[in-house]
């Protein structure tokens, strides 16, 4: 088997240290390594969702996107859990099933030699809006959520108001404008970065062309 009898050294100022035993974790670089995690990974939340014993948040979906008609047929989904490798981002309605789920995962991951990183980990409420006897929100009148004060190993679990997931700026007042400045900013400086490589003076008209060409198919993709 691939795993078994695993030995490493380490190399220090130019010598190799005696081999020791490897007992845990998957080979870095090593093509079956994401599917093993992901295995792995799958198993102890199916545990951690089964121990919590919480729905997470409702979504309803239906023909028509993201709005929904009174008349209209459509299907609700809980979700509890996004997961993509080792990151992970929970979702629940109330303060109690959130500490109810990070408490449970924190002890079925010990369990099993995994271990959350508190430093890495954050907690943001979406912003709500209050709404009047009529069902109409009112604008600038946030409804009040309870301080949420989650201690993992005597670390307090910090309180953000956004956070990147997959590369992506998430915010509590669920707007994209904080997304979309910085996309705007990581382009900018891509092509600053091919100011004197491609748009430099000097540089060939055929370089140029076939630059401008390949963009132009980037834009059609």
């Amino acid at each position: 088997m691939l795993y078994k009898d695993s030995k490493a050294k380490v190399k220090i100022n130019g010598e190799l240290s005696d081999s020791f035993d490897i007992e845990t974790g998957v080979m870095q670089g090593g093509i079956p390594s994401p599917m093993l995690f992901n295995i792995l990974f799958d198993f102890v939340i199916g545990k951690v969702i089964e121990e919590a014993s919480v729905a997470g948040v409702k979504f309803s979906y239906g023909s028509n996107d993201f709005f929904h008609g009174s008349r209209e047929k459509y299907e609700n989904l809980n979700v509890l859990a996004l997961l993509y490798a080792d990151d992970l981002v929970a979702m629940c309605e109330t303060t109690d099933d959130l500490e109810k789920f990070i408490r449970s995962f924190e002890k079925i991951t010990q369990k099993f030699g995994l271990t959350m990183s508190v430093k890495k980990t954050c907690i943001m409420t979406l912003q709500q809006l209050k709404e009047d006897q009529h069902g109409k929100v009112l604008k600038g009148q946030e409804v009040d959520h309870p301080n949420i004060d989650i201690n993992i190993r005597n670390q307090k679990i910090e309180t953000v108001d956004s956070f990147t997931y997959l590369g992506c700026t998430i915010t509590r007042d669920q707007r994209q404008d904080t997304e979309l400045e910085i996309r705007l900013a990581k382009a900018a400086r891509a092509f600053n970065m091919l100011r004197y490589s491609i748009w430099h003076r000097k540089s060939s008209y055929y370089m140029e062309a076939k630059f401008g060409r390949l963009q132009q198919l980037k834009s059609v993709e």
